[in-house]
């Protein structure tokens, strides 16, 4: 028992934890922030002025955006990524969050494509997104298998299932659309978005065999 609730507390903080901190990080930053150039303005102008904090960090961020894109910067934040990402402890939670993050804002393709797989059972069909096409041997051994993510409603969980590549079927909907289709547990369809419908694409093609990644 005292087993299981230690498991559950376990999994619980993993899953907080990381949400927790990005916020945490944030108001610590726009308060520091905050309170610097607010302290600046009333010693310059005799002024105070709600929420600069905030503002300055907007604005920060959107000059990092800018910055980003000359040659220097890039080497720089490639470094900072390798430096974070070699850290014990540290690595873990840097890499889940720059993985959200990246996800959530479209920096990658994490969601190839929307999908509709039979979940739980044969009769009937789940809303899913196509994650990965070439799944290692050790999870894959005939090559004729996919990762397909399906998240739940109200929130950001999910469940990843190996779908038989000839059993998911291509969906009408953009991975935004289907995002809001699913978070929304089906009711954020009033904006004349379409639902949820088998497309005409083919299925998903199979690859070679010899495309397919080794093992892990």
């Amino acid at each position: 028992m005292i087993s299981r609730i230690a498991k559950y507390f376990g999994v619980g903080l993993a899953t907080i934890l990381p949400f927790a901190l990005v916020i945490w990080v944030v108001v610590s930053v726009v308060e520091w922030v905050d309170g610097w150039f607010g302290n600046l303005m009333e010693s310059w102008l005799g002024i105070t002025v709600p929420g600069l904090g905030f503002v300055m960090v907007m604005l920060g961020i959107t000059a990092l955006g800018i910055l980003t894109r000359t040659y220097i910067s890039r080497r720089i934040i490639t470094w900072l990524d390798l430096m974070f990402s070699h850290i014990p402890l540290v690595r873990s939670l840097y890499t889940l969050v720059k993985e959200i993050v990246n996800n959530v804002l479209g920096h990658h393709r994490g969601f190839q494509r929307v999908v509709l797989v039979p979940w739980p059972d044969e009769h009937s069909l789940a809303l899913g997104f196509l994650t990965q096409e070439m799944l290692p041997t050790s999870l894959d051994p005939d090559g004729d298998r996919v990762a397909v993510f399906l998240p739940f409603a109200f929130q950001f969980a999910g469940v990843t299932v190996m779908v038989e590549r000839r059993r998911i079927q291509p969906c009408n909907l953009s991975v935004e659309e289907g995002l809001k289709f699913v978070l929304s547990a089906g009711l954020g369809q009033s904006n004349g978005v379409e639902h949820p419908s088998v497309s005409q694409q083919p299925p998903v093609p199979p690859f070679p065999a010899q495309s397919r990644r080794d093992g892990l």
